[in-house]
């Protein structure tokens, strides 16, 4: 069984929505693989803070773990048929919950697995889920009965690092979930045959398959992909269901995002502010680039590059990149750095507003 996600990032259930968010980003930016030399015990430790995340940071997979626990976890889980089997057990006597979830008793999720694809109903499952009708989570898909079954949308999370959002990228991914017996179309058994052998009469398989995605360029954190036709096999020669990839965007060391501009910030001493300076550095799309920093850059001063962040899901011009400067003082002021500070502030006029005065 699979840990606590809340104990994971250390949170507790009743913890708000920016709690969590605060506690994630406190443990990935002290697990991440770029701050501890990719050290593979916590390069796993910042996987396993990823995948916690991806739940209790997206508030409709959030409500479902609270009410299903670790089953609404498992690539392809559909709510609908979960609390149909939820229903079922009730209606036969006693009371009912899933592992992690919510509610009077603990039951396991094998049978659910079973349930799904019509083993409960008798006959080793010769009546099959779709029998059951009544819309898309059973099979049919919003169709209307009597037409061809449609497959089961399988749900999957994507990780990405910062810059692979950022410029776009093609992965091959692995999926893995259970679904239909292919060979037996689920009934565990093939006419006159006896069990199927493909899958010992359970009807299903485990199946396992890579699949080629492009991650257009601007992928935001949270941004649900759809791939058509590519998630579980429906029964009877109908439409496959879709694959439903959720994006995750891992922090970067430095770099954040506020919609299509990217920022940076950039400490620099204070002759560097003074006399002014060049910089050089590689944007987020991979270029090098050198700014000028003017004389008398003040703290926050920011130098911006247009064109150099994100690129919008529409193909519109992208946003900025955007590099502040942060004044780094000396922690220890000596008299001498005391004496320098009194004559560099001889020529500097403070206006402060309103009635607002420094006293000695």
């Amino acid at each position: 069984m699979m840990r606590d996600l809340y104990q994971i990032l250390g949170v507790e259930r009743t913890a708000s929505s920016d709690e969590i968010k605060k506690a994630y980003r406190k443990l990935a930016m002290k697990f991440h693989p770029d701050r501890t030399d990719n050290d593979p015990k916590k390069s796993d430790k910042f996987k396993e803070i990823s995948a916690a995340f991806d739940v209790l940071g997206d508030p409709e997979k959030r409500k479902l773990y609270d009410e299903f626990g670790e089953l609404a976890t498992r690539p392809g889980f559909d709510p609908e048929q979960a609390r149909q089997y939820a229903h079922a057990r009730e209606a036969s006597g006693g009371g009912f919950r899933w592992n992690g979830g919510q509610g009077s008793s603990v039951h396991s999720t094998d049978d659910f697995l079973k349930f799904i694809f019509g083993d409960m109903f008798g006959g080793g499952g010769q009546a099959g889920f779709d029998d059951l009708g009544a819309g898309g989570g059973f099979g049919f898909g919003g169709s209307g009965f009597g037409s061809a079954p449609r497959g089961r949308d399988l749900h999957q999370t994507l990780n990405l690092d910062f810059l692979q959002a950022i410029r776009g990228d093609q992965l091959e991914i692995h999926l893995r979930y259970q679904d239909r017996c292919p060979a037996c179309g689920g009934r565990g058994a093939r006419r006159g045959a006896g069990a199927c052998q493909a899958c010992g009469g359970q009807g299903t398989q485990i199946i396992d398959r890579t699949l080629k995605v492009r991650i257009p360029p601007g992928a935001d954190d949270g941004r649900k992909m759809r791939i058509r036709h590519q998630g579980s096999a429906a029964a009877a020669g109908g439409t496959p269901g879709d694959l439903v990839l959720t994006i995750r965007v891992q922090p970067h060391p430095y770099f954040t995002r506020k919609d299509r501009d990217v920022l940076v910030t950039v400490p620099i001493t204070v002759e560097k502010a003074l006399k002014g300076t060049k910089l050089k550095l590689e944007t987020p799309l991979g270029k090098v680039i050198r700014l000028t920093v003017p004389p008398g850059s003040q703290q926050g001063t920011q130098l911006r590059v247009p064109g150099h962040g994100v690129q919008g899901n529409d193909n519109s011009l992208a946003g900025d990149f955007i590099i502040t400067l942060k004044i780094q003082l000396p922690a220890r002021i000596t008299p001498a750095l005391a004496e320098a500070a009194r004559l560099l502030s001889e020529d500097v006029t403070l206006e402060l507003p309103g009635q607002m005065q420094y006293v000695e």
